[in-house]
């Protein structure tokens, strides 16, 4: 998701989220794990300005600028 919410996952909420968004197949999803510091709230913060896939844009780009290549 690209909603940049932070919220509890408990098990009914993780169950609306993927109703919400019906899931049909659940082993295709995939968790990520990512460390925001100053560097990444300040990407986010950029990103949230510019575009409408603001975790996306930032966290799976990360490599990108990591690598030096953004």
């Amino acid at each position: 998701m690209d909603d940049p919410r932070v919220t509890a996952m408990s098990t009914i909420s993780s169950i609306t989220m993927l109703n919400k968004f019906n899931v049909q197949q659940v082993d295709a999803l995939e968790e990520k794990v990512v460390d925001v510091g100053i560097n990444e709230g300040v990407e986010i913060l950029k990103a949230s300005l510019q575009s409408k896939t603001v975790l996306t844009s930032v966290f799976l780009n990360q490599k990108a600028w990591k690598t030096g290549s953004k």
